[in-house]
């Protein structure tokens, strides 16, 4: 196993998200997503009601569709007005939970009942190249503005699959009200709690996932002794043969999180308890991601975030996540998808539009030069700074279920670490056989 390379990577990207000022469930991925229909789409632009143009044979232009969050829909239909202006192609734009994102497309693409864009997540791309949905994607002179971390996290075998917009990690929000400074180390944490008394009724707010599992808000536990999913070789990518979550390291950081919960410095929360307790005042830590920054602005609490502290002298390591937008090999018009995105998405206006929609670490350069030095992001950058990459092949969607199940029943007490870790490798590794 060879997690430098994975390090070096998730380094690089981190770094330039802190220079820069960089910015529940299975996984942010979505793989606890449903089958259910896409949601209605949204109102068309005005430029997409007029009929569509004609090429010189007649032949009416197929628009183009877009699958997107409800984050994005109306920023894509800002831009798809000067586009249908200028090539006469309509665009519509289709609003799906991102959480049902990813089944949606696997069972209705290759139906050709799918969209010609989608936006995801990069440990989507193994899966979806290994099914033929996701087409190449060549970005030529625009890939110099984009993170080199986010296009490799989005390549499989040196081809590119997705034009990266975001990348997200985990790390400490406190209640600056209850919180003077910061804690550097879990000791430092509980000790901080401990001074709280009676004032707080939850310490450090971590999503057990409900009844589902979280593998990966609960991930930093089991990465901090140098715990790992894959084994991964610069010259042969990730060994699904070497599965790190039986590792010593990885069973040590299970039994911390175990005795934090044991002790009552980590609750059996759900995410919309643990970030509500968070809001009222009287949790004084929460670990998530950017994606909670608008709420928590909106909620009008002190709050800020601070790089993950270290746990028994070791630094917890967080999923990285990058986001993109992919092309379907089953959509009709894959060349106009690439020209579309080139053009009217890869750019420095619509990609700080999409930030400030959803702020999470950016990938395109230009923006992180935009937002200039934010504390905020600087903290989420050094906490990716010790991050892994989340694989991106294929078998990264046998580990959610079994891990997240496994974590979950050491937060509930009912197993050991060392049983359910072994139980949840064991269960990767029968997953992945087919079994």
């Amino acid at each position: 196993m060879n997690r430098l390379h994975l390090r070096l990577l998730a380094l690089v990207g981190a770094l330039v998200m802190v220079v820069a000022a960089c910015g529940g469930d299975a996984g942010p991925g979505g793989d606890d997503g449903t089958t259910a229909a896409p949601a209605a789409t949204t109102a068309a632009p005005a430029a997409t009601t007029a009929a569509p143009a004609t090429t010189t044979s007649g032949a009416a232009l197929a628009p183009l569709a877009i699958w997107a969050d409800d984050k994005f829909g109306a920023i894509i239909e800002q831009v798809a007005a000067p586009f249908t202006e200028e090539t006469g192609v309509p665009i519509e734009v289709t609003v799906i939970d991102f959480e049902d994102m990813r089944e949606q497309i696997v069972t209705q693409a290759p139906a050709g009942q799918g969209p010609d864009i989608f936006i995801g997540a990069h440990d989507w791309v193994g899966e979806m190249v290994a099914n033929g949905i996701a087409a190449p994607i060549d970005l030529g002179g625009a890939a110099a503005n984009l993170t080199e971390p986010s296009l490799n996290a989005l390549t499989v075998d040196g081809t590119l699959y997705a034009l990266p917009y975001a990348a997200e990690n985990v790390t400490l929000y406190y209640n600056t009200d209850l919180v003077d400074t910061p804690p550097a180390t879990v000791e430092e944490l509980t000790a901080a709690c401990d001074a709280l008394g009676d004032a707080i009724e939850n310490c450090w707010g971590i999503t057990g996932g409900g009844t589902a599992g979280d593998a990966y808000h609960n991930f930093s536990f089991v990465s901090a002794g140098g715990g790992y999913i894959f084994g991964f070789s610069p010259e042969t990518g990730f060994d699904v043969e070497d599965i790190g979550l039986d590792s010593e390291g990885a069973i040590a950081g299970v039994e911390a999180l175990a005795t934090l919960v044991a002790e009552g410095y980590i609750g059996p929360l759900d995410d919309d308890a643990a970030k509500q307790l968070f809001i009222d005042g009287v949790e004084p830590f929460y670990l998530s991601g950017p994606w909670q920054i608008n709420s928590l602005n909106e909620s009008g609490m002190p709050w800020s975030a601070a790089p993950l502290p270290t746990l028994d002298g070791n630094v917890m390591a967080p999923f990285i996540g990058v986001r993109g937008f992919y092309i379907s090999q089953f959509g009709a018009n894959p060349a106009i998808a690439q020209e579309f995105l080139l053009n009217f998405i890869a750019t420095d206006e619509t990609m700080l539009a999409l930030h400030e929609a959803d702020p999470r670490g950016p990938t395109w350069i230009p923006t992180l030069d935009a937002i200039g030095d934010d504390p905020v992001f600087s903290a989420f950058g050094a906490s990716g700074a010790n991050g892994q990459f989340m694989p991106n092949i294929p078998e990264m969607g046998s580990v959610w279920g079994p891990l997240g199940d496994q974590l979950l029943a050491v937060r509930q007490g009912s197993v050991d670490a060392t049983t359910a870790m072994t139980q949840a490798a064991e269960q990767v590794q029968t997953a992945i056989a087919g079994g």
